[in-house]
């Protein structure tokens, strides 16, 4: 397989899921953008479009200047002028932009030849800029529950519904990914039908732009996997999810697929756990996550914080956890992510090889070395028998 020409630079990015709506007022995405370039970001995941855990009229997906388009499939062209003047103000500050065009299942809603008309006019708006273009967020999602957020429903109304926010998380990670294994059992031709469609899409926007071109999967899917013409993707993608048990995979799986990856295209983890979400996942699961991944062989990093995908008020989709925009803001997180990836640029052996060490299930060591040099990243120094000399750095310090 010979992949579309990758031009995917090594770069942290942050995640404003609803950074264009209302949600987010113009000068806090300023001073946001300003904070993030500071703390050493350099990309920024942003939907254009419809974000996701919210119907297509709900009035979290309306930007300042009205909703991205209409169930009718009427695109509204004072939005598309609105995210290329953020755009662009986000590339004048040094980022790279990844732009999702959608959310997967919002396909159903629109069908695959609007769809292909929506990422028609994001490309003739957005082509100058610069741009990664992400083809849709968890393309295969609710695959036979498409219709539940229309039209203009969010997740929180289904999730007052539900007896799973009583449970315990590991539980409800647990029934989740076997529910999504039960529906591809049930439902083999819709998953079929959906991969198609965002094949379909790939195919047609791929002759309209050279930019990079990627998808974000759900998790136990790969970027290769989501769609039926993967040589179009420039790089394969995951998401390894926001639970526990996602802690091996974030090292696993970047040195299982990289091992099998004869186009040589790269590895990015779209989603990884984010900072804050059920009130998990703080600074040391953040730098622990950020390391294993990129010496496992990660092209990127991406960093996520509930309070700033959702521009959070503590009541907006709370069931993710009660973070506050106000509070994700003040993570120190952020600021030590930049330095390690400093560091990890600076010293970083690219083309060595990865080696680790394991005692059963946990990992005591990983690291890249190419030659008489290496780069280890210890989770927890006093599991390891033998620390050998070197330069140390301290990512919860930062020093």
């Amino acid at each position: 397989m010979t992949l579309k020409n990758s031009g995917i630079a090594n770069f942290l990015a942050d995640t404003w899921w609803f950074g264009l709506s209302r949600r987010l007022p113009a000068q806090d995405f300023k001073d946001l953008a300003v904070l993030r370039a500071r703390q050493g970001f350099s990309a920024i995941q942003l939907i254009v479009g419809v974000p996701p855990e919210v119907g297509p009229e709900n009035e979290n997906a309306e930007s300042p200047v009205g909703f991205p388009w209409t169930l009718s499939g009427n695109f509204n062209q004072k939005y598309l002028d609105l995210a290329r003047d953020r755009i662009q103000y986000l590339n004048e500050l040094g980022f790279v932009v990844i732009v999702y065009g959608a959310w997967g299942y919002q396909i159903e809603w629109l069908g695959k030849e609007r769809m292909t008309e929506w990422w028609f006019h994001i490309i003739e708006a957005l082509d100058s800029l610069d741009v990664i273009y992400c083809l849709c967020g968890e393309s295969n999602l609710w695959i036979g529950e498409e219709s539940k957020l229309l039209p203009a429903k969010s997740t929180d109304d289904l999730v007052r519904s539900r007896v799973s926010p009583i449970l315990r998380p590991r539980i409800r990670n647990f029934l989740a990914r076997a529910g999504t294994r039960l529906r591809k059992q049930l439902y083999k031709q819709r998953f079929e039908k959906r991969r198609n469609a965002w094949s379909f899409v790939l195919g047609k926007i791929s002759h309209r732009t050279d930019k990079p071109i990627i998808i974000h999967p759900i998790p136990g899917e790969t970027g290769y996997e989501a769609v039926s013409n993967p040589e179009l993707l420039s790089v394969n993608t995951v998401q390894t999810g926001h639970d526990a048990s996602a802690r091996n995979r974030l090292w696993q799986l970047p040195l299982a697929l990289l091992k099998n990856d004869h186009a040589h295209g790269g590895y990015i983890n779209l989603e990884p756990w984010y900072e804050g979400i059920r009130n998990q996942f703080w600074a040391e699961d953040q730098m622990f996550s950020y390391w294993v991944t990129m010496l496992a062989g990660a092209t990127s990093y991406c960093y996520g914080a509930h309070g700033i995908w959702n521009v959070g008020d503590g009541k907006f989709l709370a069931h993710w956890g009660k973070q506050t925009f106000a509070k994700a803001r003040t993570l120190d997180t952020p600021r030590l992510l930049g330095l390690s990836h400093e560091q990890y640029r600076l010293r970083s052996n690219h083309g060595g090889e990865t080696f680790y060490q394991t005692a059963g299930k946990e990992l005591i060591t990983i690291g890249r070395k190419a030659g008489e040099k290496a780069i280890r990243f210890f989770p927890d120094i006093a599991r390891a028998k033998c620390v050998p000399d070197g330069k140390i750095w301290l990512p919860l310090e930062g020093i």
